[in-house]
């Protein structure tokens, strides 16, 4: 494993336990032979181009997604290792047993899991999501209009709803923004995509799955903000539209555990913790 894994770069989240981890890492990589890089996962921006064998995520969800956006054609592996206050798409991993961690990683006693993504184009922008596209009504006091067309292997669908936005995303996705909209939370193991209406004034309308090599084409009939995995990139004028469809770009991650606990996990990490 080691004449496959050569570069590591290690992201973190610039907070104190989170540099305390960097420092333990770092040495216990570098005595190994690796070529270390580090950086703070404020400088990652979409732009950034980085090869790398090996990406140690040091934080939480947020840290995973910006990862995303950086990696966006080809991932390398990445070893999430916790750090943070949202930590769905992480496992437990003991910190006081990290060198034990990087044993078993470099010596290949590891799984990859594959992330899926959804590929979002309009005009003249591409981007993948892990966790959604967002489309919300620039006026936060006034709805906005979409019609929805959704392309299955075996049927077609058009609809029209009003409300304050829209949320398209794949199962990876569904245990964030999404599922705090009521949305469906899927396994991340299947292939499908979400369609979340935020607050419709339809009162029928309901979140929507639907299966893999579907394509969804969304019309605004306002001006619509939109935000990929949380950052805002753009103003959608009246009448554009977003191409929506399951992207074959995956984010690998390196896993040791055979299972995880997903659904007792996302809601243990999103339960109201009271304070005495």
């Amino acid at each position: 494993m080691k004449n496959i894994i050569k570069g590591v770069l290690v992201i973190y989240r610039p907070s104190p336990k989170c540099l305390e981890i960097v420092k333990c890492i770092i040495p216990m990589l570098r005595e190994a032979g690796l070529s270390v890089n580090s950086m703070w996962v404020d400088d990652l921006v979409k732009e950034l181009k980085i090869k790398t064998d090996l990406v140690l995520s040091v934080g939480g969800d947020g840290t995973l997604l910006k990862i995303s956006r950086i990696f966006q054609d080809i991932s390398p592996l990445i070893l999430p290792i916790p750090c943070g206050r949202r930590t769905v798409l992480y496992e437990d991993i003991d910190i006081s047993q990290i060198d034990t961690v990087i044993e078993k990683l470099l010596r290949g006693e590891f799984t990859i899991q594959l992330l899926d993504r959804i590929r979002v184009h309009y005009e003249k922008s591409d981007y993948l999501a892990l966790n959604e596209i967002a489309l919300i009504s620039v006026d936060r006091g006034k709805v906005v209009g979409f019609e929805i067309s959704i392309n299955t292997p075996s049927t077609i669908t058009k609809y029209y709803i009003e409300g304050d936005g829209l949320i398209i995303g794949p199962s990876t996705g569904s245990a964030a923004y999404n599922l705090s909209m009521r949305g469906p939370l899927l396994d991340y193991g299947l292939e499908a995509m979400f369609i979340t209406p935020i607050n419709p004034m339809e009162l029928n309308i309901a979140p929507i799955v639907v299966p893999p090599l579907s394509k969804v084409i969304i019309e605004s009939k306002g001006f619509t903000e939109v935000y990929i995995d949380g950052e805002k990139t753009d103003i959608l004028a009246h009448g554009k539209k977003i191409f929506i469809e399951l992207s074959h770009s995956h984010l690998r991650l390196v896993r040791f555990k055979e299972k995880k606990n997903y659904v007792s996990d996302v809601f243990d990490k999103r339960r109201v913790k009271f304070e005495i």
